[in-house]
């Protein structure tokens, strides 16, 4: 008798461990892109630097010293550099405008967004001189994008949407998305193409394609 009964518990136990085994719930490691998170890592260190050099450039700027500020670029100051780099590139001489390439790409180096959209879209689409590099220039472009800047989103957006080898609608549509909660009509207009409205308008300036920027 005693056998049977322990026999019948065994079954009990079995089944009920069975039952709970099932009840647990499955736990998905999330995974991770490494080059995405150190990216990530990369652009918060560069943010870290920049935020006690915008006061110096600032104050340098309200006083318009253009030699303090010319200083503090020739120091490394990510914001001297974009402003000494956008009046060197309107100047009219050529030594001055190789040197605001240089600024340029330096402070885009230092993790100014707006330095980063600009050099993005040179090396994207191969202009001014810049050898032609979809993928280095679209990765450019997401930095300053990751930051929050408008033309950089809709930019990288666009080129999700329409270029042959980086198309990917999805993500297209997740920067335009982006874009869209930073109150942008064309962001809205775009989600909207992209659900069979119109051809996009190549030379819109928010996509900063055509603009040239304007010195801070």
């Amino acid at each position: 008798m005693r056998s049977v009964f322990a026999l019948v518990l065994g079954f009990v136990l079995v089944a009920c461990g069975a039952k709970t085994e099932e009840a647990k719930p499955e736990i998905e490691a999330v995974k991770i892109d490494p080059r995405v998170a150190a990216e990530q890592a990369k652009a918060k260190e560069l943010a870290d630097a920049l935020t006690p050099q915008k006061p110096e450039f600032d104050a340098a700027r309200a006083a318009n010293d253009e030699a303090k500020i010319d200083d503090l670029a020739d120091a490394g100051n990510g914001w001297a550099l974009l402003h000494r780099g956008q009046t060197r590139l309107s100047s009219q001489d050529f030594s001055q405008q190789q040197g605001g390439f240089h600024d340029m790409e330096a402070a885009a180096e230092k993790g100014v967004a707006e330095a980063q959209f600009w050099l993005g879209t040179k090396m994207a689409y191969g202009r001014d001189g810049y050898q032609l590099k979809p993928n280095s220039g679209l990765m450019m472009m997401e930095r300053a994008a990751r930051q929050g800047h408008l033309q950089a989103i809709m930019a990288v957006g666009l080129m999700y949407e329409q270029d042959t080898f980086m198309s990917d609608k999805k993500k297209a549509r997740e920067w335009y998305q982006k874009g869209v909660e930073l109150g942008s009509e064309d962001a809205k207009n775009a989600l909207k193409r992209m659900d069979g409205g119109a051809a996009p308008d190549t030379g819109n300036a928010e996509t900063g394609e055509e603009k040239a920027a304007e010195p801070l």
